[in-house]
């Protein structure tokens, strides 16, 4: 005899999950999360949790971004009112220019000190925001929080020194606004740099690259689940002698793709949301783990060109002019600097969720430090050996990249240390995996 369908109240109490079209949805205790099985295939998708995941977006979406709006906004109107004041009160003839233009003499006087503490605020910002905010469910919602202060710090440096795109100082909220976007506006001629006519088609590109980029995350989720991200190892690199080279690299290349896929997510709907409003965008990943011939054009060319045009600007360029040896003062700097604040994000992480946390301080600053070298090592080749000059451009596209990528990978271990935990955090993401 037929059994009669179980009541969804029955269900709730624990009998069999639903079965809609052989797929059956099994929450997850304590998540908002289901796992939607599926026997004929033998195979099982992970939701991720889907408060978490909204958590991230609207701290990314709807507080950070308005807030570096409206406080950047009004940081620029204080500290640009010092020079407006003087102008005006210079313009005056009456016998009270003097005392108009006194107190704004005053706050010229104090310029570089208003500089350093609004820098110095926007440094802090996230850590105020995280204790206000209290507990959060995942680490990537405190990695949003330090990459907020890291990108608003170097704009505000930006700023007071006059090391930014020509043009994004120009009014308040032109600064506001580049100030604000995760993705770096275009300036062209001193102005905002407008797509003409093309918003649709290069929001609809961009959609696509975000699909195709989704999908890639989620083949390195579903391994890195299954794996713990450390396929053939019983420990993560960093704990293991000579970090388990060469064993480890297969772990080290799953956990760079994982990083790669968090940091070019996020860059892309935000490059959709400048498109929508039809503002032109860098394109911040340039195909780093598919195309670097070299480990320069790696950092200077490929990966995370957001940051390297801040390191560039605010490091690179003030120190770049006099020969040689300046040149190689700049560099170290930005590469120095590029630890620096890598330290300071994966103590934010640490300071947030400090129980089983794998930071350990001076290690990713250590990791830029080598990077460094191994950029002036090539340089060096270029200018010094056949290899360099030669040798090295007759070596096919892929063969570079994969010495590329071998070069870079047994350094990973310094780098990744510090964000293990949240690599690992598998209840967040979605993933596949077997029944």
């Amino acid at each position: 005899q037929r059994a009669a369908p179980q009541s969804a109240v029955g269900c709730a109490v624990g009998c069999a999950p639903p079965v809609m079209s052989g797929i059956a949805a099994v929450p997850v205790p304590g998540l908002t999360a289901w796992h939607l099985q599926v026997p004929s295939l033998g195979l099982q998708v992970y939701t991720g949790d889907l408060l978490a995941l909204t958590e991230v977006l609207f701290l990314d979406l709807v507080l950070c971004i308005p807030f570096r709006f409206i406080f950047g906004y009004a940081a620029f109107k204080l500290y640009r009112c010092a020079d407006r004041g003087v102008a005006e009160a210079k313009l005056e003839s009456s016998e009270s220019a003097g005392a108009l233009l006194l107190p704004y003499l005053y706050l010229q006087e104090l310029k570089p000190l208003l500089a350093m503490g609004i820098g110095a605020a926007w440094a802090a910002h996230p850590f105020v925001l995280a204790m206000l905010l209290g507990s959060l469910r995942s680490r990537m919602s405190f990695f949003i929080l330090a990459y907020s202060g890291v990108l608003s710090t170097f704009r505000w440096l930006e700023l007071a020194a006059s090391l930014g795109p020509k043009g994004f100082d120009a009014t308040a909220t032109t600064f506001a606004l580049y100030f604000s976007m995760p993705a770096e506006l275009q300036f062209e001629d001193g102005k905002l740099k407008f797509l003409s006519g093309e918003r649709w088609r290069r929001a609809l590109d961009l959609l696509l690259r975000l699909a195709f980029h989704s999908s890639i995350m989620l083949v390195a989720l579903s391994v890195g689940k299954a794996t713990r991200f450390q396929p053939f190892l019983e420990e993560i690199p960093a704990k293991l002698p000579f970090y388990g080279l060469p064993w480890s690299l297969p772990a080290l290349y799953l956990q760079t793709v994982w990083v790669y896929c968090c940091l070019t997510l996020p860059m892309l709907y935000h490059r959709i949301m400048a498109a929508l409003f039809g503002l032109e965008t860098l394109v911040t990943m340039n195909a780093p783990l598919a195309q670097s011939t070299s480990v320069r054009d790696f950092w200077g060319r490929r990966w995370n060109l957001i940051v390297h045009n801040l390191m560039k600007r605010c490091f690179f360029v003030p120190f770049q002019h006099g020969g040689p040896v300046k040149k190689n003062i700049a560099g170290f700097v930005s590469f120095l600097m590029s630890g620096v604040f890598h330290e300071y994000m994966w103590l934010m992480l640490h300071l947030a969720r400090p129980q089983g946390s794998r930071y350990s301080p001076g290690k990713v600053l250590v990791f830029f430090v080598i990077q460094y070298l191994a950029t002036a090592l090539q340089v060096i080749l270029v200018k010094t050996t056949w290899l360099g000059r030669h040798g090295w451009g007759m070596m096919p596209t892929v063969l570079q990249t994969v010495v590329t990528t071998i070069c870079v990978l047994p350094f990973g271990p310094l780098f990744l240390e510090g964000v293990h935990d949240m690599i690992n955090e598998s209840s967040l993401m979605p993933a596949i995996e077997l029944l």
